[in-house]
């Protein structure tokens, strides 16, 4: 089995799995490919296109996407090591500048220990293969999660060919976009091909589904009623699936049936309490109940499960703010911003966060930075604009904000709105917009810290039961 070991680091080439100092670091198939297209090369430089060619041979790659992997391997090398691996040669690539240590000689290999007394062979045998997987599902959103290996009962594992394919469909499962969503249940099929009674490639299937329906990719009510078929099929094969709990409470979640939805992702915690994505689900279901401290918990343990994932970091910033950690709040927001430079709602966590520290310049300048790097944002932040600006007594500056605002409502947040009309003066016009919002957004209007300057205003007192 051929490894390249620099520094305290050892990348197992064969696995995709790079280690420190004999602990496997949480970085995905596609990334670690990156650092082994480059250290198999160490010196020569490598152009961008090169690379994406190697790393994403399907196409359809963005080079934001390499550019991604080479800041997540610099962070976690960086965490463990303080010697320079990857340089960047502006518009001409990257280079992989640590020494490797020389191969031993094949003799020296041979004459490697033998494995430790008091282990059956065939468990001696078993720990490669299942702490290879373990290492491969550090993905997405199944994070770090330590699930009960399943399959036949022989091995216990997914065949190798199934395990790449199921890795690489939770690399994109966790990118969350149409593309990347659609590419993971193309490898999901895979899986399950190749593994039909192996309740994971379904358990997957029935994952990717459900947030096919849930960002609005597909026709919800199909993809819904294909991740319901897939989860029963994945329950029937093993009905300590939590997996497929985890995606049935998802879809119930959405389709805001409480109740069901927290039997269900109870249940998955249960069962499987280090999957990411149910303790993700989990949290937000507590924040769509107005229980700030509960959401931000679960969120907490979900981002510990996976600190990879950056839908779960975004919410996790959101839960900080609702439950009044501002500094915290800022930080996970530039973390999922660090995550996807892309995630530009973050910045109104962000935002939001500093306007309750009192730090309203850097709040201002935000909130413009999120209307410019967004082209359909430009009304929500021209709301969270105007109230600021009418918080700080800028009346003409939060009127012209607003104004703006309402121009084209599509994209502004109900709760927004409504904050910038109660901010001046203008009650009567916040609780219209809250007649015409969903149950989230008075949950959303009562949690956010600034409703605490108007609890003392009678008339928002009955704002939450205000129905549309």
């Amino acid at each position: 089995m051929e490894r390249l070991i620099f520094g305290p680091f050892e990348l197992d080439v064969e696995r995709l799995v790079l280690s420190a100092d004999g602990t496997q670091l949480a970085l995905g198939p596609k990334v670690v490919e990156t650092l082994l297209a480059l250290a198999e090369r160490p010196g020569e430089i490598l152009a961008k296109r090169e690379l994406l060619e190697r790393i994403w041979p399907e196409g359809f790659i963005e080079e934001a996407s390499l550019s991604q992997n080479i800041y997540v391997l610099r962070k976690t090398m960086r965490a463990h090591w303080e010697g320079d691996v990857i340089e960047t040669l502006p518009r001409r690539g990257y280079r992989f500048v640590a020494p490797i240590a020389p191969r031993p000689p094949v003799a020296a290999a041979a004459a490697a220990p033998a494995p430790a007394a008091g282990l059956p062979a065939a468990r001696r045998r078993w720990l490669p293969s299942a702490l290879a997987l373990v290492a491969a599902l550090v993905l997405g959103g199944l994070g770090l999660r330590m699930v009960a290996l399943r399959g036949d009962a022989h091995t216990g594992v997914l065949p190798p060919t199934a395990q790449r394919l199921y890795a690489l469909g939770r690399y994109y499962w966790n990118e969350r976009s149409q593309t990347s969503l659609l590419r993971s249940l193309s490898y999901f099929h895979r899986v399950v091909a190749l593994a039909p009674h192996d309740p994971r490639g379904y358990e997957a299937l029935a994952s990717a589904e459900a947030m096919m329906g849930d960002y609005g990719y597909g026709v919800p009510a199909r993809d819904y009623a294909a991740a319901s078929r897939y989860a029963k099929r994945a329950i029937a094969l093993d009905p300590r699936a939590g997996e497929a709990y985890a995606a049935l409470g998802a879809i119930a979640l959405d389709r805001r049936n409480f109740p069901v939805a927290n039997r269900l992702l109870e249940k998955a915690v249960r069962l499987t309490p280090k999957d990411a994505p149910a303790r993700e689900w989990l949290g937000i279901l507590r924040l769509n109940d107005g229980d700030a401290a509960a959401g931000y918990r679960d969120l907490r343990v979900a981002a510990r499960l996976d600190p990879l994932s950056t839908a779960t970091t975004a919410w996790l910033a959101q839960a900080a703010y609702f439950d009044r950690h501002f500094h915290q709040a800022i930080a996970y927001a530039r973390q999922a911003l660090d995550l996807d430079p892309h995630r530009f709602d973050t910045l109104t966590t962000v935002g939001l966060a500093q306007e309750a520290l009192g730090k309203n310049h850097l709040a201002a300048l935000t909130f413009e930075s999120f209307s410019k790097h967004c082209a359909s944002c430009r009304n929500e932040g021209a709301a969270l604009l105007a109230d600021l600006y009418a918080r700080e007594g800028k009346r003409a500056l939060a009127r012209r904000e607003l104004a703006l605002a309402r121009a084209d409502v599509r994209d502004v947040g109900r709760d927004d709105l409504a904050f910038a009309f109660a901010a001046l003066g203008k009650r009567g016009s916040a609780l219209a917009v809250l007649a015409h919002a969903g149950t989230a957004t008075h949950l959303a209007f009562e949690m956010d810290p600034r409703f605490d300057t108007l609890r003392n205003f009678p008339i928002y007192r009955s704002a939450p039961r205000v129905s549309s």
